[in-house]
């Protein structure tokens, strides 16, 4: 009787660990799927996000064909060839720029409506494509966490080629507003004089369940960390602007849209209260979605801009993008 128990214990042995096996595969397997969806083929095939021949876009974009901007290259850390599209300002003195950053799956053309709000009020403009976005090099993105030094990159570039007396706003948006407040940790010159945060994350796991809608999106938030710092050397658990803005002392304003599922307005004011900066704003664009607070309101949110930078740039001209 003794040799039929061990049998079937070790088949049961057997079956257990072949089990544990597949499920640990399958586990893996949703990971990499999970992994490549958010951070290789997010823009296969390429994402519209802005659609230029719509009524509200459609003057900026004219005004763009019909601007003398200059494409504009770098190199990053890791030899990407990073592109952006530089538009001269119309005072010929001013040694005020504006670097705008897009958002996930955008694009530095999507900012062109952004770039005229500036370039009206005298700003030059550097409209930039992310890594693995637009014109830019790049396989994957990183939420943040690699573009943080890149934007560095472009400041350092910004200042070297247009001026070191230079007064440089940021204006970020979704990813590109994280973008912004991390690369506020890092060693960037003193140029920066101001900071507008639209639809900006605390951290980046929370804004991928928000948006996504499935809380079962964290069982699979170790297997994405184990794939992701396997080939990337992070985790998104570093994925967090709130821990920047910390120790954030550069003025800015921060523009959240209420009805915003994937970036509720709780993490603006968490990231508005968090700052020690003395000069800083919040601005809640009612029944606003994700990263349309701009759109659903552009002159309030336009005239709030101005109010908060006027102190800080020489503004040329105040009028609205609306009225020409």
């Amino acid at each position: 009787m003794i040799l039929p128990i061990i049998f079937l214990s070790i088949e049961s042995w057997i079956i257990w660990v072949g089990a544990s096996v597949l499920l640990i595969a399958g586990y893996f397997s949703v990971a990499y799927w999970i992994y490549r969806r958010l951070m290789v083929t997010f823009n296969q095939p390429p994402v519209d996000l802005v659609d230029h021949t719509d009524p509200f876009y459609r003057d900026s974009y004219q005004w763009f064909q019909e601007t003398p901007w200059t494409d504009v290259t770098i190199t990053s850390y890791d030899s990407l060839k990073l592109h952006g599209y530089y538009i001269p300002s119309f005072n010929k003195k001013s040694n005020d720029l504006a670097i705008v950053v897009h958002g996930y799956q955008s694009k530095g053309t999507d900012m062109i409506i952004i770039g005229q709000m500036y370039s009206k009020m005298g700003f030059q403009v550097l409209l930039l494509d992310l890594r693995a976005h637009g014109k830019s090099e790049g396989d994957f993105t990183t939420f943040g966490q690699y573009e943080k030094y890149d934007l560095k990159r472009w400041i350092n570039f910004a200042v070297r080629t247009y001026g070191s007396d230079l007064n440089i706003l940021i204006h970020g948006v979704s990813m590109g507003a994280a973008t912004t407040m991390m690369v506020t940790g890092l060693d960037i010159p003193n140029n920066v004089k101001f900071l507008v945060l639209d639809s900006g994350f605390t951290h980046v796991q929370k804004t991928f369940t928000n948006a996504r809608k499935s809380k079962g999106l964290k069982l699979f938030y170790p297997g994405l960390d184990f794939i992701v710092y396997s080939k990337h050397k992070f985790i998104f658990e570093q994925v967090r602007p709130i821990k920047y803005m910390r120790k954030n002392t550069i003025p800015f304003l921060i523009v959240q849209g209420t009805a915003d599922k994937a970036v509720p307005p709780e993490m603006a004011k968490r990231l508005y209260t968090v700052s020690p900066a003395n000069n800083k704003e919040i601005l809640l664009i009612k029944d606003s979605k994700h990263a349309l607070g701009f759109q659903d309101d552009f002159q309030l949110c336009e005239s709030t801009v101005r109010k908060c930078i006027k102190n800080i740039f020489d503004i040329r001209k105040t009028y609205s993008i609306n009225n020409e």
